[in-house]
């Protein structure tokens, strides 16, 4: 699990999403998790050792439950070498 700035993604999506509200059930109304996780290449269930990796914070619907992914490196929450690559 890994820690990010926090203050860095609230100011990503409020200057970015502009209170846009959820494409799914139009509410809005927002969570973001408090934890980075990763995308991996999908490769039929094998482990792609040395592929590409994906820091994403989540960010869920409080009413229907829509997940959006953040690049949490394009949102300036974490840095590239400090995203644990295991």
């Amino acid at each position: 699990m890994a820690n990010y700035d926090a203050k860095k993604i609230i100011t990503h999506l409020e200057t970015k999403w502009a209170g846009r509200r959820c494409p799914m059930c139009s509410i809005g109304t927002w969570n973001v998790a408090d934890s980075v996780f990763q995308l991996m290449e999908f490769n039929e269930g094998n482990m792609v050792i040395g592929g590409p990796i994906i820091p994403v914070i989540p960010v869920t619907c409080t009413n229907c439950g829509n997940v959006v992914f953040v690049n949490a490196i394009v949102a300036g929450a974490v840095k590239p070498g400090e995203v644990n690559k295991t």
